[in-house]
């Protein structure tokens, strides 16, 4: 079921009252400037110019929320993927697929703390593959449920030596994978980031060629 925009919020952590109040300040802020430059100063232009940059401007804050949810759906798979390093050293030290995740509770928080507990009390209730389904559709990652799958195999086949090191292999890549796509993204920010000082000459070459042109017109004007 679709998220109201109340939960959202809430679910990203912050306050629903608080976002309202800014973005109703926004609205007041853009509608009395365009009534100020409308009624009162008579500039037609400039009062659509600051309803355009104002709707514009509550696009961008309001879609700022898919953002934060990408970034929150990101880091909890990243989290994921720390815990299950832990998780990968219990299983070799031979414990069980159950009491591995167990360990692993102390060493998360928020998020993650809920979606293991809840996997728990289901595995205690449901030894099918459904408990490992369930956890790996919180996280809207294939990856994750890759995992969840090889996870319940070694459950299903015994926790035999050969899941396991199915398993090894099948983190490792993901693991490998996930640092070539951080260093894709550092070069891509770092890219971006070199080219902000042509973009800023850029700019100043239009301002000093329109100030040049402006200059010779008044020139021309007064001769």
């Amino acid at each position: 079921m679709k998220k109201s925009l109340k939960e959202r919020i809430e679910a990203l952590g912050l306050s629903y009252s608080r976002e309202l109040t800014i973005l109703f300040a926004i609205i007041l802020a853009i509608a009395g400037i365009a009534v100020t430059a409308i009624i009162l100063l008579k500039q037609f232009y400039i009062g659509i110019i600051a309803l355009v940059v104002g709707i514009i401007a509550i696009y961008f804050y309001l879609s700022r929320y898919s953002s934060l949810e990408a970034k929150q759906r990101k880091d909890n798979v990243d989290q994921l993927m720390s815990l299950l390093s832990y998780f990968e050293i219990f299983i070799s030290n031979g414990h069980n697929v159950y009491n591995s995740f167990k360990m692993l509770l102390p060493y998360a928080d928020g998020f993650l703390q809920e979606a293991i507990s809840s996997l728990l009390t289901q595995i205690d209730s449901d030894k099918s593959v459904g408990p490992y389904i369930n956890f790996a559709s919180k996280f809207d990652d294939r990856i994750v449920e890759s995992l969840m799958l090889s996870i319940y195999q070694m459950v299903d086949n015994g926790e035999s030596e050969i899941e396991l090191n199915e398993f090894d292999i099948l983190f490792s890549n993901i693991k490998e994978k996930q640092k070539e796509e951080m260093i894709d993204r550092k070069r891509k920010s770092l890219d971006l980031f070199n080219s902000i000082p042509l973009i800023g000459a850029g700019a100043v070459t239009i301002v000093l060629s329109l100030s040049i042109i402006s200059i010779i017109g008044d020139y021309i004007n007064v001769i």
